[in-house]
């Protein structure tokens, strides 16, 4: 029988964590299931809760270690998973019954390596209404790479990811804070990505702990960061790619830096697409360029886990 493993990172997450394990239990589907949950070093009684919550539960893991960020806190997990398929969690995440159902139906009948779904926001979680069951509209996409890098594909709870895939990659890179972009950028290596319009997942909206509410520089320069380390490893990568993630992540730290931080005048960033465009190509380079044009001009504490 097929076996999924739950990988649940938690860090502070107690106000959640009652509807967040409820909606992990409730999961249908005839398959079998292990639960892996690690915490990040909560300082708010989220690992006493996660240990009274889920005191009965079989096949249980729940591990403990210092703050060191979901990327890591994620790699532990997935790295002691022995399910077929990896189903992420986040800390305040809530899903829907159908979501690792519908999911795993996603990945086996396309026999892709990831399988990825819709996700909302919401303020309030008692007005969750769960909407479509049946699968909406499957999108495959074979070779993945290129679009993995002009669209961005990442997320956790929303997905379900193939664990022999993943562990013929490095998984998560612990190098940067942000787990779910490097791991998606390693798993476009080994094989196809699917895509179903169905929402699966609910979030909390407008919570600053959230990373991507709260901490968006963080956000974003991991995500070129990723970038950086992916082809810095890999770089017999055909080189329009390469290209074409320079170019995104030139463009993504100027954005951050006009948005963000509030200006609008020619910036290093700027210089970089003009010396591409006359013929540059020490992509990786530049990626890495794009890295540290942040550490300039935000605040030290915004960024853990900066580039060398």
């Amino acid at each position: 029988m097929t076996k999924v493993t739950y990988v649940c990172p938690i860090f502070n997450k107690k106000k959640y964590l009652e509807k967040v394990l409820d909606s992990i239990k409730k999961q249908t589907g005839n398959f079998q299931k292990e639960y892996i949950f690690i915490d990040d070093g909560s300082r708010d009684g989220s690992l006493e809760y996660l240990k009274r919550k889920t005191g009965k539960w079989k096949n249980k893991l729940i591990l403990k270690q210092k703050n060191k960020g979901p990327a890591s806190a994620t790699q532990v997990g997935i790295s002691l998973a022995t399910g077929d398929y990896v189903k992420l969690v986040g800390g305040d995440d809530v899903m829907a019954p159908f979501c690792t159902e519908i999911l795993l139906k996603t990945i086996t009948k396309k026999k892709s390596v990831a399988a990825f779904s819709s996700y909302k926001l919401l303020e309030d979680f008692n007005k969750i209404k769960y909407e479509e069951s049946n699968i909406k509209k499957i999108k495959t996409i074979n070779n993945p790479l290129l679009s993995t890098v002009k669209s961005s594909f990442s997320g956790t709870t929303p997905n379900l990811y193939c664990n022999k895939a993943i562990k013929k990659s490095d998984g998560c890179n612990i190098k940067i804070f942000v787990e779910d972009f490097s791991l998606v950028l390693e798993l476009s290596q080994y094989g196809s990505f699917s895509f179903i319009e169905n929402i699966t997942s609910y979030g909390p909206k407008n919570d600053q702990d959230r990373i991507m509410t709260g901490k968006r520089t963080q956000l974003i320069h991991d995500y070129n960061a990723a970038l950086f380390y992916f082809f810095k490893k890999n770089d017999e990568v055909d080189e329009f790619i390469k290209k074409t993630a320079c170019i995104k992540s030139l463009g993504r730290a100027d954005k951050w830096y006009r948005r963000i931080i509030g200006k609008s005048k020619f910036n290093k960033m700027n210089f970089y697409k003009v010396l591409l465009l006359l013929g540059r190509k020490d992509y990786v380079n530049l990626i890495r360029e794009s890295c540290i044009f942040f550490y300039e001009f935000c605040n030290k504490n915004a960024i853990r886990y900066t580039i060398k």
